[in-house]
């Protein structure tokens, strides 16, 4: 029986877990699992630092089974020290050092073991390495450590868990989960640009719980973009999204993980782990909001955004998609440069200081644009840039900051202003242009002294563009609602849908005609009044049902505020419509033309 057309629900059991759970306990927290949530599969794991009685895990798997539930195993790559010698290793959470003999062939064991048992097992997160011991430094040489470390970690992915797994199992499918730090997989040895093409398929982390309160930085539009960034590394073959309900000090910080990973398509929703959520009240409304988001996505096609390129094994203005997505702006991270095509969404593109890891960029972007396309740069992308852009742009940065209250907002055509003043300064980048060879649309400072926010300049048949964003990335959110609207107005010129005013609104699209709205939770958060922007003349927004009755309380659609027809300053038709969110809330349309 499955619980969810749209994906399957799954769960997690530790090896310490299940080598200690009995019958009657597992059966009755089963049931509690199957009220609340609704389990379609389990991974059931085999290792962590010891390993789980096969008897235990046979009698474990029996009985979910016999509840129609589907089982895989899983295996965690951590472990104590095996001998005295491992003492002088300093490895983070016990991960394994891949330069000794003695951990290697644990690991070896724990795959066969695994395998033997399971014709399908993912890797937990801790798949990674940062051990640098003697033997380390040896083995790496001349080679720095991010170079050594996804060398190291190909060569152990093959030689000691995808082939010995094989050897004894043929039929074992082997997937490889990714944690939620994208910006660091190349110094720990994650390495998905060539690990993609040797595992079944991959899983992503879509953990973001509480983003002041824990200690990575984790926005929470984390939980839709990486597994659309791990969509498009694997495509096809993402094989769902993981979170847990650990430093979630509200029900809403743990469930819009739950939210977000499914708006992204994942085909599993995994919610890790069992015992963390068993009898645990931010849990309780899982079900029935899964149920809801279900029957939503029936509806919805295939996540559309604006293209961000985040080459492989790169860092650098890291999670800023992120910040943007939490602003309003739907975003489509990609490993791989897209191709331009002309009148769709993919004639816009977004570079950020991680695209300068590809060596031809420069080039990249310059064809790019001379097609008739748009690339926006971030701020931080020309930090790197030097004179490097000169054929695209007079713009450079200019090494200082510009610290901004005041704000220029273009209105109603070239020469039309509205000034706005921000609650408190804003530092920004100082990226200084010639006047008239770049032209700014979004200006900012204090007193008689502005710099540009958002400049252009014409290229062949296209625009190069630049953004200017906060120096501290999560200052985003403070900027004037007008600052915000017209930056999501800007980034998605070439987009059907946009919304205004302040922060606090996600914005997923799809290729259907479909699009929906999440309001975040955040300390002090209040209901967001703003207004959705369809670029064309529609007759209607049509809600997407999220249950088989309707809902006598709601319309079945909204009609426009008002239709804007195309001149002079709008390229198109625009239909605008009315909207207010409660924090914790989606809200799903379909457009009726």
């Amino acid at each position: 029986m499955s619980y969810f057309k749209n994906f399957k629900s799954v769960t997690y059991c530790v090896a310490q877990w299940a080598d200690h759970i009995d019958q009657e306990n597992l059966k009755k927290q089963l049931d509690w699992l199957q009220k609340y949530i609704g389990i379609d599969k389990v991974y059931l794991e085999t290792y962590r630092g010891s390993f789980a009685r096969k008897e235990q895990l046979q009698m474990i798997k029996k009985i979910l089974k016999e509840n129609g539930i589907e089982v895989s195993g899983g295996i965690t790559t951590v472990t104590p020290d095996l001998d005295e010698k491992d003492k002088d290793r300093q490895r983070l959470f016990e991960t394994f050092c891949y330069c000794n003999e003695g951990m290697r062939n644990r690991l070896k064991e724990v795959s066969e073991y695994t395998a033997s048992l399971f014709d399908e097992f993912i890797i937990d997160d801790f798949f990674f390495t940062q051990c640098m011991c003697q033997d380390c430094i040896k083995e790496k040489g001349n080679r720095s450590w991010s170079e050594f470390r996804l060398e190291k970690m190909m060569e152990v992915s093959k030689n000691l868990i995808i082939d010995p797994a094989k050897k004894v199992n043929p039929k074992c499918k082997v997937i490889i989960k990714y944690p939620n730090w994208r910006e660091s997989y190349q110094d720990t040895g994650y390495n998905p640009g060539q690990q993609r093409e040797i595992f079944d398929s991959i899983y992503t982390g879509t953990e973001t719980r509480h983003g002041a309160q824990q200690d990575q930085h984790l926005p929470r539009y984390l939980s839709y973009s990486l597994p659309r960034y791990m969509e498009n590394v694997a495509p096809g073959r993402n094989g769902g999204g993981w979170f847990d309900p650990f430093e979630c000090d509200r029900i809403d910080s743990y469930l819009e993980q739950a939210y977000l990973t499914a708006f992204s398509k994942c085909k599993e929703i995994m919610t890790f782990c069992w015992p963390a959520i068993y009898n645990n009240k931010r849990v309780t409304p899982l079900g029935f909001q899964l149920s809801k988001i279900d029957k939503i996505l029936d509806e919805c096609g295939n996540p559309r955004g604006l293209k961000v390129y985040i080459p492989f094994n790169s860092c650098g203005d890291d999670h800023i998609e992120d910040y943007l997505g939490m602003i309003g702006l739907p975003v489509e991270p990609t490993p791989d440069f897209p191709e331009y095509k002309e009148n769709s969404e993919d004639s816009a593109l977004l570079v950020t200081q991680a695209s300068w890891k590809d060596p031809e960029i420069v080039s990249k972007i310059t064809d790019f644009v001379a097609q008739g396309g748009k690339v926006i740069a971030t701020s931080g992308f020309m930090l790197k840039a030097g004179d490097k852009l000169s054929e695209l742009t007079s713009a450079v940065y200019e090494n200082k900051s510009l610290i901004a209250d005041e704000f220029q907002v273009s209105v109603s055509g070239l020469y039309g202003r509205n000034y706005i003043k921000s609650r408190e300064a804003i530092s920004f980048p100082m990226i200084g242009h010639r006047n008239n060879s770049s032209w700014s649309i979004l200006n900012a400072g204090h007193g008689e002294y502005h710099e540009s926010l958002i400049m252009y300049d014409t290229y062949g048949k296209g625009k190069f563009e630049i953004l200017n964003l906060p120096e501290m990335p999560s200052r985003i959110v403070d900027l004037p609602a007008q600052v915000l609207t017209v930056i999501r107005q800007e980034l998605l010129g070439n987009g059907k849908v946009w919304i205004d005013g302040e922060n606090g609104v996600s914005l997923f699209t799809y290729d259907n005609d479909s699009f929906g709205l999440y309001c975040y939770t955040n300390d002090g958060c209040k209901p967001v009044d703003f207004n959705i922007h369809i670029n064309e003349s529609i007759w209607a927004l049509e809600y997407v049902k999220d249950q088989e009755e309707d809902n006598p309380w709601r319309p079945k659609e909204i009609r426009p505020l008002y239709v804007r027809e195309k001149n002079h300053f709008n390229k198109c038709d625009e239909s605008v419509f009315h909207m207010r969110l409660i924090p914790g809330d989606f809200q799903f349309f379909k457009i009726k033309k």
